[in-house]
């Protein structure tokens, strides 16, 4: 992803610490009695990984011209995934969907 986003726009160099410091998470459907919660999740992913890619995309240029061919391999090969069961909501307030 780095050298994409180099690629790009020739006069913004990021660095890699950079484009990690505030990353996404991403809420994906309860599969707690799942023989294998990974397998479950990949499976999802491989399913959904278009959306969750346009817009991890879309977070740095909105211009659809710009962007790679998006397949699930690349979006394993430019994003870290890891797996958290458990999501705490900390604020009295309704979630709000942006």
């Amino acid at each position: 992803m780095l050298d994409w986003l180099r690629s790009v726009d020739h006069s913004y160099k990021p660095i890699l610490e950079e484009i990690r410091k505030d990353t996404h998470a991403y809420l994906v459907p309860d599969y707690e009695e799942a023989p294998d919660l990974e397998k479950a999740i990949d499976k999802y992913l491989k399913d959904n990984y278009e959306g969750i890619f346009l817009n991890e995309l879309t977070a740095w240029y909105t211009d659809p011209r710009l962007f790679p061919k998006m397949s699930y391999p690349l979006l394993l090969e430019w994003f870290e995934i890891s797996y958290h069961s458990m999501v705490f909501d900390t604020v009295n307030k309704p979630i709000t969907k942006e």
